[in-house]
């Protein structure tokens, strides 16, 4: 081979090689301009969400409607008495409903009926997630807000959120009866570290539920006479209220609390 053969060759590939080094920073450069422009879309997108124009990306609302419509039936336990075609019914049922609720997840009534059957199914976990969400759109029911407490107390064993819904139901219905006796039991039987505020509770709700006064002086009577608290100079004070609203009442608890004689 000649010298300039050598010559031509080496011209060729560096000729094939300034080419090939072209086309991949074209590449390079096509692919950068197309990942800028998709960051560049993703940003406003992102931006118009935030401001309420679109919805595109999944956001936390989105997450807890799609945990609260779960539905695990390894978690289902049939109430005690009910038969299996009752029991089989009843996930059919669920399973319709969490249709009605996709329809239109605004609905609060929708996700109320949803976390009510998933309580009959002994779902506690996933009733309060649906009830949470059928709160957080009407947060004037106080029906919604005491079923969350009665099963953040009773169930979950969460004490802090059951108290929060029961003062949520009251502030809703300032003389519903049952709250503050979900409350009196929270404090008194559960949640001990409250033992100390059972009294100035009891007390707010004779203020606010005197239709029901001589039941709740009943309460404090019985809670300063117990063995646990054994506050006999209390027990007697509220028995003296007792005596002078309703006498068989303060005989019967005399009879039951012969240390009050």
């Amino acid at each position: 081979m000649n010298i300039g053969t050598r010559n031509d060759h080496k011209r060729r590939r560096k000729l094939n090689t300034y080419t090939m080094n072209s086309g991949i920073k074209k590449i390079i450069l096509i692919i950068a301009i197309a990942l800028s422009s998709v960051i560049i879309i993703l940003g406003v997108l992102a931006y118009y969400q935030k401001q309420g124009l679109v919805h595109v990306f999944p956001n936390q609302e989105d997450r807890a409607i799609k945990k609260a419509l779960e539905i695990d039936e390894s978690k289902f336990v049939p109430p005690q008495g009910t038969s299996q075609e009752v029991f089989q019914g009843k996930i059919q049922e669920l399973r319709d409903q969490k249709k009605i609720v996709l329809q239109d997840t605004k609905s609060s009534p929708a996700w109320f009926t949803f976390g009510k059957t998933k309580e009959f199914l002994n779902d506690h976990e996933g009733a309060v997630l649906a009830w949470e969400i059928a709160f957080k759109i009407q947060q004037y029911n106080f029906v919604t807000a005491m079923n969350l407490a009665n099963n953040y107390q009773y169930f979950i064993k969460d004490y802090p959120k059951a108290e929060l819904y029961y003062n949520k139901a009251l502030e809703l219905r300032p003389d519903f009866t049952s709250a503050y006796e979900g409350l009196m039991d929270l404090y008194r039987y559960n949640w001990k570290e409250k033992n100390s505020e059972y009294e100035s509770l009891v007390l707010k709700a004779i203020e606010k539920d005197s239709a029901n006064t001589v039941a709740y002086t009943i309460h404090l009577v019985e809670f300063f006479a117990s063995e646990k608290t054994q506050n006999i100079i209390k027990a007697k004070e509220y028995l003296s209220q007792i005596r002078k609203l309703k006498q068989e009442e303060a005989d019967r608890l005399l009879g039951e609390y012969p240390i009050l004689q």
